[in-house]
């Protein structure tokens, strides 16, 4: 599990620090738990809150800053997405043939992600693999032992977990491709393995009263106490395998100092005194720690960060390779459930936080900055780049509606061949907006996000690099 050297750690007794192992462990799984509960109690799907019952698919038809379902959601796509149970039979995904943008000769970006409960990607696909066909991808859990019947077009995906989070990115191209990307997300299908080939119709969700919608799934994680937590996570423990590798790593003696066992229910009012103190001493501490990441950025790096994304490069975190597949890196793992829940392998996606200007200093909303990229380094994708302001993780709120700068909006270059970013509360000129980020004075901690849509190889193997951001005096 390795050894911490922070001055948080160093403060702990060894029993805190066995119940700051555990939730560290749990954190994503619980995260995970909750927003499958949160986001899957409701009648119909309602893509403003997005949610949709157990096996439907929910699909955003215009991204706002009041979308508060998932962290640092993405302007240059529209989501659609599934909370998937196979316990009692294989899920039908039925995607369509990848189409062109319109107007053009250029494949539309479509990325299929297959999350499981301790946020892994267990499988993914799309333009980035070049499976632009018609597909139809069977999900089966994985103590699945019967025959499938015939499905054309067929792609068969072994869940690692009954439970799983289907995430679908549709590129789309401003307000006048909307009908365009809806027409696409109205032929998502999803069809339980029995129904498939018949006249099938989802049934209505069933809506748990005492599951409140509000505040958002991780922000309920993150005001959880000890007991709220760990009887979450032992829920959730029971509902998923326990991995072999985990298993090894000595993580099940850990937990089970507080009496959490694999396939056994938690008993927490059995639970001693200083156990209970314990527990809430570790969830108190790390919430400390993820409220400084959420804070300053770079000011989580001793405990958090350090363990994530190693030296910043120009003031940006740059994701190691192994996101979206943690192997048992946990803190790596719970950190990136903090930050960005739902993300996906560096090689469909590549996301790059900016945490720092180029004098080290964490980013003020209320100042302006530049950022410009020299002739010919530009971000290398296979698909297409993009760079978002998110404040408090989510968009910010302003009138001219604008909240990233893509490729696609072939933004102004300067005489020079580079191209400059505008991050700043006001408008850099009518001239330059093409090119603006707006940013607020009002809201916390500006963390733009570079997204590089497949990534290429000067990305990949660090060739490439965004430069530093300069604060405007």
């Amino acid at each position: 599990m390795g050894v911490d050297q922070s001055a948080f750690a160093q403060s702990m007794s060894p029993m805190v620090k066995s119940a700051v192992e555990a939730y560290i462990y749990f954190y994503p799984l619980v995260v995970f738990g909750v927003s499958f509960e949160v986001l899957t109690n409701v009648e119909k799907p309602t893509w403003e809150r997005l949610s949709a019952p157990v096996n439907q698919f929910m699909s955003v038809r215009q991204n706002r800053p009041d979308n508060h379902g998932v962290i640092l959601p993405s302007t240059d796509t529209l989501y659609t997405m599934a909370w998937i149970d196979v316990a009692k039979e294989p899920v039908v995904f039925g995607a369509p043939e990848i189409p062109d943008i319109s107007g053009s000769d250029r494949k539309r970006f479509m990325m299929y992600e297959f999350m499981d409960a301790w946020t892994n990607v267990y499988y993914s696909d799309g333009l980035q693999k070049g499976h632009t066909g018609k597909t139809n991808f069977v999900i089966v859990g994985p103590n699945f032992k019967g025959a499938l019947p015939e499905v054309p077009e067929v792609v068969v995906v072994k869940a690692t977990a009954n439970q799983s989070w289907l995430i679908i990115r549709t590129q789309v191209e401003g307000l006048d491709d909307l009908d365009n990307v809806h027409a696409i997300q109205d032929q998502y299908s999803l069809t339980p393995i029995s129904m498939y080939g018949k006249n099938y119709v989802a049934p209505d969700g069933v809506v748990n009263p005492g599951t409140p919608s509000s505040p958002g799934p991780s922000p309920q994680v993150n005001a959880m106490n000890g007991k709220q937590f760990f009887l979450k996570a032992s829920e959730w423990f029971n509902k998923v395998p326990f991995p072999d590798a985990d298993k090894a790593t000595g993580i099940g003696e850990v937990i089970a100092q507080f009496g959490i066992k694999h396939g056994q229910k938690f008993d927490y009012d059995a639970l001693s005194d200083e156990q209970k103190r314990a527990l809430d001493s570790g969830v108190t501490g790390v919430q400390a720690e993820f409220a400084k990441v959420a804070a300053d950025p770079s000011s989580g790096r001793e405990y958090f960060l350090s363990a994530v994304a190693g030296p910043l490069k120009n003031g940006w975190t740059i994701p190691p390779a192994a996101v979206g597949r943690y192997g048992t890196d946990y803190k790596f793992r719970a950190v990136i459930a903090f930050v960005g829940f739902g993300a996906g392998l560096r090689a469909d996606g590549m996301y790059l936080l900016l945490v720092q200007d180029s004098t080290g200093k964490v980013l003020d909303g209320g100042k302006k900055y530049t950022l410009t990229f020299a002739k010919g380094q530009l971000p290398p994708a296979g698909a297409f780049w993009s760079v978002t302001m998110y404040q408090n993780q989510f968009l910010v709120p302003n009138s001219a509606s604008k909240y990233s700068v893509s490729e696609w909006m072939n933004p102004k270059f300067n005489d020079d061949g580079s191209l400059t970013i505008y991050m700043q509360p006001t408008s850099p000129g009518a001239d330059k907006e093409i090119n603006w980020l707006p940013s607020s004075g009002s809201i916390p901690t500006p963390t733009p996000l570079m997204r590089l849509y497949w990534p290429l190889a000067p990305a990949l193997d660090g060739a490439w690099s965004p430069p530093p951001v300069m604060e405007v005096m």
